[in-house]
């Protein structure tokens, strides 16, 4: 990442940034991405664990297979009907279409908490050390594999995982989550789905905007993400940082265009921004966000003098999807209309 006052980061370095914050999402930093590994179970309302999954009875039964090309160029064989599928870092979207995966990603010690109303009691896949070894897939059986961004299919990844099962690479599906909502239910068969899905997301985030409106015109909100390694600003692009976007909230001049800029102790008198949303990763930020709290720089920034600063909760926040978006749109409103 890069310093408030150096604003190049590369699209490719952000594929990988984009992987390290969403396993560092569950309490873990290294530099690799969460993933889920799922069974998937369809079902005409959202699935709950089970162990055998079961097939969805609706268009998805009955299609052909199919060939498509994925956003990386890989020719890729879709199967007619897919049971079971492996999905690194796509729950949400999978939990959206009513898809039960057959593993779910965990830092090692626990999976995204505000999934598990879904799926708990789903296996779960440990990313603690970096993506796991196909040896740890192969048992699962997956029928399709889906990974979120490039990155999987760097240093030999994909060519491993693509002889388990027919996998399909996003550039990034953790920028445009209708589309990449879509494109999975594509992959699925489960267009219909999507389609309710989407319009449901889009009536909620047209009426929280509304909702808004008296505190966000004109107004700039900043959403800080804090973990063991850093403080960072997250840009419009994902996570909590897109959802402000959305609902009409302007961004800080420190990180438009960016998808994440690092805060220093410096630059503290640059952060223009009228509301401040802190996650601190479940505590593992504490030791950054003690120190940048302590400076008078910090104390002397409006929002701070406003009590507009509010210390998030929740890794949804810290994730992309439908669900988590929304639950994010709540939050928000708790925040600014008490």
């Amino acid at each position: 990442m890069k310093g408030f006052n150096t604003k190049t980061i590369s699209y490719v370095v952000m594929v990988a940034l984009l992987s390290i914050l969403l396993t560092a999402c569950g309490g873990n930093n290294t530099a690799n991405q969460q993933a889920t590994d799922t069974p998937v179970t369809t079902s005409e309302t959202s699935a709950t664990a089970t162990d055998e999954p079961a097939v969805q009875e609706t268009e998805a039964a009955a299609r052909e297979a199919f060939v498509v090309t994925d956003q990386v160029g890989n020719t890729v064989n879709i199967p007619g009907t897919v049971q079971k599928v492996y999905a690194p870092g796509l729950e949400d979207y999978l939990v959206t279409l009513g898809v039960t995966p057959v593993a779910q990603w965990s830092t090692g010690e626990r999976p995204q908490q505000y999934l598990q109303d879904t799926l708990s009691g789903v296996k779960e896949i440990s990313f603690a050390n970096g993506v796991p070894s196909p040896e740890s897939v192969v048992d699962l059986e997956p029928e399709l594999i889906i990974f979120p961004t490039a990155f999987y299919a760097q240093n030999g990844v994909y060519e491993n995982y693509s002889q388990i099962a027919p996998t399909y690479v996003f550039k990034n599906a953790l920028g445009n989550v209708v589309e990449a909502t879509e494109t999975i239910a594509k992959l699925l068969g489960l267009e219909d789905k999507a389609t309710e899905a989407i319009a449901a997301y889009n009536t909620k985030l047209e009426a929280t905007k509304a909702q808004l409106a008296s505190v966000s015109a004109g107004k700039k909100a900043i959403y800080i993400n804090a973990n063991a390694r850093a403080i960072f600003l997250v840009g419009n692009f994902h996570y909590g940082g897109y959802v402000l976007s959305e609902l009409g909230f302007a961004q800080s001049a420190l990180v438009e265009g960016e998808m994440s800029a690092d805060i220093s102790l410096e630059m503290l008198s640059d952060l223009d921004a009228d509301y401040i949303f802190i996650n601190d990763n479940d505590g593992l930020g504490d030791a950054f966000l003690a120190d940048i709290k302590a400076s008078p720089l910090w104390k002397a920034l409006p929002a701070v003098q406003a009590g507009k600063v509010f210390e998030v909760d929740g890794d949804h926040w810290r994730s992309s999807g439908l669900i988590a978006y929304q639950k994010t749109m709540d939050d928000i409103v708790a925040f600014l209309l008490p």
